[in-house]
């Protein structure tokens, strides 16, 4: 697959974000995140990759090292390799997200691996 309409494969979960992943190469891995209000992603850092989020719809928090991002409907962040980064949706918003993170991972399966109803 080479294509993906983003706005069918949106899927909130009341219980826990949802992610799914879109793309896995050795270049790059992207995954789409959905976020309930209040749901968000603790803060974490990659060593060897850097990462950018745009926000698909929705409101809320992105945070980079020391710095707290109040984002919206097709913002984007960047993180570079090392920073420590988390995102929260607002208390009264969903929040869906896709990021790309590079340089990527070794994988059998590469390309676009997006299957309705993959979701972890």
């Amino acid at each position: 697959m080479n294509h993906l309409s983003i706005a069918g494969a949106i899927e909130y979960r009341e219980k826990q974000r949802t992610k799914q992943r879109i793309i896995l190469t050795e270049n790059m891995t992207s995954e789409l995140l959905c976020y309930e209000p209040g749901q968000g992603t603790v803060e974490h850092h990659h060593i060897n990759d850097d990462e950018a989020f745009f926000v698909i719809e929705g409101e809320g928090t992105i945070t980079v090292d020391d710095e707290s991002f109040e984002v919206g409907t097709h913002d984007l962040v960047f993180a570079p390799k090392g920073a420590r980064h988390g995102l929260q949706a607002d208390k009264g918003s969903r929040l869906s997200v896709i990021y790309f993170r590079a340089p990527g991972r070794n994988a059998s399966k590469t390309g676009m691996v997006y299957e309705p109803g993959d979701r972890s």
